[in-house]
């Protein structure tokens, strides 16, 4: 299998040989395994304790998975850690999302906390910190936002002042809604030097850094979210972490592996909704039978399964192709995340929204249940608002997406305008891009996939030069385009995932899945594409022409099997 580059899947027919869940081995079931059983036996008996906000019990159960090795498998070798890859990272965060705050604490820790180190510090920052981080003898927190400084983050009013002939500097600011910041001993904060060059910091609690009051949260109750506050907190010079005026550097790439992981793990938890609900359905008995037996009830569950698989195949395709970057292509670790950082903002933007669709469903077949405190569901209702919201709000997130592609297409990173000249000729010989997908099972659901590709190409290039450097005003394109793409990354996943898995026993069940995906989120990209040609001035002759690219099946048929086979495996 040829190595996936960033945004190529635009270009590209999706391989068949795309790694997913089934391709775990052994060392790493048995790493998810471990990790499900220390939810189920140590922690999931404490979340009435921990909702209540008793941090010390969170930091209790950090301190016991630390322990475990949980944390340490993403640290280097060199300093303790175990340095094992991102798939098995993948598999230890989707156990954890059965309690969403302690996924949180911990994903606030290593992800965000822990790799701005990883990724930029000196050797001796990282001696000096990694061991403990790695077994959470220490926890750490990010420190990005700011009361006026939100999804505008580079606008930091925080400062750094060279004191002692430059020594030191005297941070001073504040920082807003700071996971783990009641407990964390090490802060990664970005301030800017002499008010002006945005820089990452290495800053420990014990040299006067403050907390304000807990905030009282929507959700995630048993996670530590809190002011941080810098009053003349006096750091060394050592710790400048990466290059004065080079904060966005570490910044942003900080974020990149956090999106990564907050769209990540969005299938693992919908799966685990989905045994939610499904198991409430089944026992739920209303006129003589099980609310199951009902077709709604059952359109429901193949929903939330069939979103499920195609965030988790787009999950494993995405880490593992990572993995493949900075394992096996030699790259650094921070230079693979960006450069698929397109695809890590597609799964975030699209995992976060699939499983917020998940959970709603789950609520609803509770229904009054759902929203009662005593039944799970009802704490991921709230736990899962905020996925849309922190990492970047999807809003920003979706205009991020073309703009980075824009960007890569204007340094020569990737080769969009031949691009742009290969998909109008294809377009216009649909039988080439037939022949492309000929030997795929959901054949038609690819071509359709692969006309919306370049479609979408010829669709950004007009865009670009009818708007120019005012494209940027054109939220509404903007945000379309990244819905379509977002659509074709995630529909082609599911489908690569039921192709390579079509022989197996549940091959037809997997190809069921990726097809009702498919032909349910045609609407959106249809819907997408009539907002980009809105604005472009063509009309909406497009729709009907994408509305006849794809067959239509019945998805009523389809959905019902789903549900019953969904029944028969969970």
């Amino acid at each position: 299998m040829k190595m996936e580059k960033g945004c190529e899947f635009l270009s590209k027919v999706v391989s068949k040989e795309i790694f997913t869940p089934e391709d775990l081995n052994e060392e790493q079931k048995m790493l998810r395994d471990t990790v499900a059983k220390f939810m189920k036996e140590e922690v999931l008996p404490k979340v009435d304790e921990l909702e209540k906000g008793n941090h010390d019990l969170m930091v209790e159960l950090l301190k016991k998975a630390g322990e475990l090795g949980f944390f340490a498998i993403e640290y280097p070798k060199e300093y303790g850690g175990l340095e094992l890859d991102k798939v098995s990272a993948l598999c230890v965060n989707e156990a954890m999302m059965q309690y969403t705050s302690f996924a949180v604490s911990s994903e606030a820790h290593v992800t965000i906390g822990s790799h701005p180190i990883i990724f930029f510090g000196t050797d001796e920052q990282k001696k000096k910190y990694l061991p403990d981080l790695a077994y959470a003898k220490k926890i750490a927190a990010y420190a990005l936002t700011e009361p006026g400084a939100g999804s505008d983050a580079l606008n930091a009013k925080t400062t750094a002042t060279p004191v002692d002939g430059g020594k030191y500097f005297t941070l001073n600011g504040t920082k807003q809604f700071i996971t783990n910041a009641g407990f964390a001993d090490i802060f990664i904060v970005f301030a800017k030097v002499n008010g002006k060059d945005f820089t990452a910091f290495i800053v420990e609690r014990q040299w006067g850094v403050k907390t304000g009051k807990e905030e009282d949260k929507m959700g995630q109750k048993g996670s530590s979210t809190r002011q941080v506050i810098l009053e003349d907190v006096k750091v060394p010079k050592e710790n400048v972490l990466g290059e004065i005026g080079k904060g966005h550097k570490v910044a942003l790439n900080a974020l990149n592996l956090g999106r990564m992981r907050l769209g990540g793990v969005s299938g693992g938890a919908g799966l685990y909704l989905t045994k939610k609900a499904l198991d409430y359905a089944r026992e739920r008995k209303q006129f003589g039978k099980a609310i199951f037996d009902f077709p709604l009830i059952k359109w429901k569950i193949a929903n939330m399964v069939s979103k499920s698989f195609a965030a988790q195949s787009a999950a494993y395709r995405l880490t593992h192709n990572i993995d493949r970057l900075w394992l096996g292509d030699g790259m650094q670790e921070w230079q693979a995340f960006e450069e698929l950082a397109v695809e890590a903002t597609i799964l975030k933007v699209g995992g976060s929204e699939l499983l917020w669709h998940i959970v709603d469903d789950a609520v609803q077949i509770h229904g009054g249940y759902g929203y009662i405190k005593e039944y799970e569901v009802e704490r991921h209702y709230r736990d899962e608002r905020v996925n849309r919201i922190y990492e970047g709000t999807n809003e920003i997130n979706r205009l991020n997406i073309p703009e980075m592609i824009i960007r890569r297409a204007m340094r020569g990173r990737i080769n969009f305008f031949e691009w742009v000249e290969k998909s109008k000729k294809e377009i216009d010989d649909v039988n080439e891009i037939k022949k492309l997908v000929q030997d795929f099972s959901l054949k038609e659901e690819l071509f359709a996939l692969e006309s919306a590709k370049r479609l979408l190409i010829i669709s950004a290039q007009e865009a670009f030069t009818k708007f120019a450097e005012e494209i940027q005003n054109e939220q509404e394109l903007l945000a379309a385009f990244s819905d379509i793409a977002i659509g074709i990354y995630i529909s082609e996943s599911a489908i690569a995932r039921a192709e390579k898995h079509k022989d197996k026993p549940f091959g037809d069940y997997y190809k069921k899945m990726a097809q009702f995906f498919v032909q349910i989120y045609w609407s959106k990209i249809i819907q997408s594409f009539e907002i980009m040609h809105l604005r472009l001035g063509k009309g909406l002759e497009i729709a009907e022409k994408l509305y006849k690219v794809l067959p239509r099946v019945d998805v009523i048929k389809l959905s019902r099997e789903i549900a019953e086979q969904t029944a028969q495996i969970m």
